[in-house]
């Protein structure tokens, strides 16, 4: 996954969300948060779904380590490349186009850090909530399998 335009210096929790519509949110899903109009995690659940596997660099992919942010990429750009195992939930959302990868973390009033603009985070209130809400999204597209057939 190649991501670019974040916020740089911090971490950026990354997962895929499964058991949704396998959408992205729409600014429709933007709630008021400490007086701004914005989107939280929790608002773009209704779309995308549940936290399924994250995306850490090392350790633990369950949705154990969703808040792990030590163990995240760090900075505006970045490649990133792991190999996991997923459980057969997983695997089916992804076939069926209804995985959704979100990366976290924004800068919303453009202070070049993560600020309390927009309260504490819903999911974890020692966090700001820019460094929880959705940044970036896509829906994931299986790949076909070696001799694989489409009907």
């Amino acid at each position: 996954m190649t991501v670019k335009g974040l916020l740089a210096g911090v971490p950026h929790a990354a997962h895929i969300y499964i058991d949704g519509m396998g959408v992205c949110p729409t600014a429709a899903a933007a709630t008021n948060l400490n007086g701004h109009i914005a989107i939280s995690t929790t608002d773009g659940m209704k779309s995308y779904g549940k936290i399924g596997p994250s995306l850490t660099t090392s350790g633990d992919t369950s949705p154990a380590s969703a808040l792990a942010v030590t163990r995240f990429p760090v900075g505006s750009s970045y490649q990133y490349s792991r190999t996991i195992t997923v459980n057969n939930d997983v695997a089916s959302n992804i076939r069926a186009g209804k995985a959704v990868i979100v990366v976290h973390g924004i800068d919303y009033d453009g202070s070049g850090k993560f600020t309390n603009v927009l309260g504490p985070s819903e999911l974890d209130p020692k966090l700001p909530q820019v460094a929880t809400a959705p940044a970036l999204c896509g829906t994931l597209k299986a790949m076909p399998s070696k001799g694989a057939t489409t009907r």
